[in-house]
């Protein structure tokens, strides 16, 4: 290749390298080449930046961001959370029409003693409400008695609402049935073998 023809490629090539820097570094390389800029054009600020103020920490290099930007008023922020937010029924942990001891008792015609003793016994999911009261999801109670197998699960959760939250939601182990259904259909052993691996991945 003749000399004015390598001339002409890397001419090229340099013109398209410069055409896709933003106008700062355009700035900059003109500066650094010595090319007077126009009088629109200001010259790029050279700052040397300020050394951090030593903490007394491991030495290294500090970040530094931008701050929090514009902070809006309370009503504006709602607005735009609730423009990018929507309510979703079907992620209602619970699933089930919670109420107190003393509906359970009068709907199952059971002494209040028979409800303690079940909660105490985790034969029923009691989920907490203030200090010394519980609510009971009604779905758990097959006729006059919580279903069947409850005590075997629920102790295997850390708490009664995640026993509870597992318990409802439908899972791939149980044939993408809720648990609590598979449970109430008699299947014991598959839902205990699909708490041990939700519980394997905790």
């Amino acid at each position: 290749m003749k000399q004015s023809q390598q001339r002409a490629v890397l001419t090229q090539a340099i013109e398209a390298k410069v055409h896709r820097l933003d106008m700062s570094a355009l700035v900059q390389l003109a500066v650094d080449l010595k090319v007077p800029l126009p009088e629109t054009v200001a010259p790029p600020q050279r700052h040397r930046p300020a050394a951090p103020a030593h903490t007394g920490g491991p030495t290294g290099n500090v970040l530094v961001g931008k701050g929090i930007g514009r902070v809006l008023p309370a009503t504006e922020g709602a607005r735009r959370l609730d423009k990018v937010t929507e309510d979703d029924d079907a992620t209602d942990w619970a699933e089930s029409e919670l109420v107190g001891a003393g509906e359970v008792v009068a709907r199952l015609k059971v002494a209040r003693a028979t409800l303690d003793n079940w909660r105490k016994g985790n034969k029923v999911v009691a989920l907490r409400k203030g200090v010394r009261n519980y609510v009971y999801p009604l779905r758990q109670f097959d006729r006059r008695a919580p279903i069947s197998g409850l005590d075997r699960v629920t102790p295997m959760f850390s708490s009664a609402e995640e026993a509870w939250e597992w318990l409802v939601t439908p899972n791939r182990l149980t044939g993408g049935n809720a648990p609590v259904d598979e449970l109430r259909a008699g299947k014991l052993d598959a839902v205990l073998s699909a708490a041990e691996g939700a519980l394997d991945y905790a």
